[in-house]
């Protein structure tokens, strides 16, 4: 009697031993990764983990965030993010940005110090136009960490015209990290932010300084070449510096790319041409410089040129919307309207962010066709994003006439 009573006892303690419950860990962590690897129809759900499984919400937090349901994935992974967990307050992140709550995703970060993941979920931010919490984004990873910071902050800012901004921060960074690997390209940017704004001494002085720092910096002779041309230099000028740009070492086809445009501005189409074929032999991969070289085609009258240029850059990156976007243009010179529609069509469902000019374009395609309702849809579509948009306007007013 004493025997079995022991025995009872003995199973009755194993039933709460370490070593059963490492075996339930155990047995239901294999459970889920066969159900995550095999999802085979009609197979049954998996039980609840058992308690104590440290990594379990997190995996199906994952799960739940990859299967479109970032409302569950919250939920699951909360309690482990607030404990400070770097990869649940990652999932976290990534939950809260796949709702539309950018401020709650930047804050984790902001709060961890973890400039890396603010500037992606401010990247993240930004691409779907939600441009006050990008901004948010790119200014607190700045100011944790401004040397990777900088570089994506200027570049934000730049693309809507905060160039006091811009230099604002280029100065500070400049002048905090003068042995910075980046030292080169900020003093560059700074230059180009001082000369969009004419400031040609202090320009001249940026692009110098970073001669000086690296005397084979092609950038810096390209930035002094277009302040020779747009100050009155003179072409010959211009172009003197552009070709100590294509004599340094790593230029590949940014000097002959230099020249090419400032031939254009000149409209000396054909030879602008000879340059743009030549920078692309040395950089193929460089979409920009398709389009620019079809942009000067169409700017010249030869509309097949350009459509055969913006065809090619296509059948390399067949989903470069700004490629789509000058075609629809090209097509709706050479009166080809489907082809225009088609062409516009595409580029909006390409684009990342939404942009206005897009929808305006979209919209004098449509108007062009004399689809009214279609054109006056596009250009209340431009001006949801840029409601002082004038191309948008005035087109919603001709057509509501």
């Amino acid at each position: 009697m004493l025997s079995l009573l022991l025995a009872v006892a003995m199973i009755a303690l194993m039933g709460f031993s370490p070593a059963r419950q490492a075996w339930l860990i155990n047995t239901w962590s294999l459970q889920y990764a066969r159900h995550a690897l095999i999802p085979a129809a009609g197979q049954s759900m998996i039980a609840d983990p058992p308690a104590g499984h440290a990594r379990a919400k997190f995996w199906l937090a994952s799960a739940a965030l990859q299967s479109g349901n970032p409302a569950l994935a919250e939920t699951l992974i909360a309690s482990q993010a607030a404990q400070g967990d770097p990869l649940s307050m990652r999932l976290m992140s990534d939950a809260l940005a796949a709702q539309g709550d950018f401020a709650r995703a930047l804050a984790i970060w902001q709060q961890a110090g973890d400039a890396a993941s603010l500037l992606r979920v401010a990247s993240q931010a930004g691409q779907v136009g939600r441009l006050e919490e990008a901004l948010m984004g790119y200014q607190a990873a700045w100011r944790l960490d401004p040397e990777s910071g900088t570089l994506p902050l200027i570049n934000f800012l730049s693309n809507f015209g905060h160039s006091s901004a811009v230099e604002n921060v280029l100065r500070q960074s400049l002048a905090a990290f003068p042995n910075s690997k980046a030292w080169p390209v900020w003093s560059n940017c700074l230059g180009d932010a001082l000369r969009a704004q004419k400031r040609w001494d202090e320009a001249l002085t940026a692009y110098e300084s970073t001669l000086v720092h690296s005397p084979e910096d092609w950038a810096a002779h390209v930035g002094l070449g277009w302040i020779r041309y747009e100050r009155g230099d003179g072409l010959q000028a211009a172009i003197s510096e552009f070709q100590q740009a294509i004599n340094a070492p790593k230029s590949l086809g940014n000097g002959q790319i230099a020249i090419a445009q400032v031939l254009m501005r000149e409209k000396q189409f054909e030879e602008a041409d000879t340059w743009f074929v030549q920078a692309l032999a040395l950089d193929p991969e460089h979409w920009s410089w398709y389009v620019a070289r079809g942009n000067a085609a169409r700017q010249a009258g030869n509309l097949n040129l350009a459509l055969a240029v913006y065809q090619e850059v296509l059948a390399r990156f067949p989903d470069y919307a700004y490629s789509y976007y000058e075609m629809a243009y090209a097509y709706q010179l050479n009166k080809q309207p489907v082809q225009a529609i088609t062409a516009i069509e595409q580029a909006l469902a390409l684009m990342t962010p939404p942009n206005a000019g897009y929808y305006v374009r979209a919209g004098s395609i449509y108007e062009w066709v004399g689809d009214k309702n279609r054109a006056l849809n596009a250009y209340r579509q431009a001006l949801l994003i840029d409601p002082r948009n004038a191309a948008a306007l005035e087109g919603v007013e001709r057509l509501n006439k």
